[in-house]
């Protein structure tokens, strides 16, 4: 792959991440989301603030991002879901 300045400047965004992508497929972001994630447990010992990150990130990335590619979004989605899921369960047992 040769490296085209004209194409950076006009779209900074696509070049940056593109090799990352054309490596790990549409379902690279999920990498870093699940990073993020990981760490903001790590950090909070509680499962609602990664959630509601999961609930956040996953929604906008699986809608704006992918919205070419729907089988992907919905891969999001779920894992949207598995968030909402979390914050649910959480707030019920904080509630305890």
């Amino acid at each position: 792959m040769s490296v085209n300045g004209s194409r950076f400047v006009d779209k900074p965004w696509d070049t940056m991440w593109s090799p990352f992508i054309d490596v790990f497929g549409a379902g690279f972001w999920l990498i870093v989301i699940g990073i993020v994630a990981a760490a903001l447990y790590m950090k909070t010992r509680e499962i609602t603030v990664p959630s509601v990150w999961l609930i956040a990130s996953c929604s906008l990335v699986g809608t704006a991002v992918f919205s070419e590619h729907p089988e992907v979004g919905f891969l999001y989605y779920i894992f949207a879901g598995i968030g909402l899921v979390g914050t649910i369960v959480s707030i019920y047992f904080m509630k305890e």
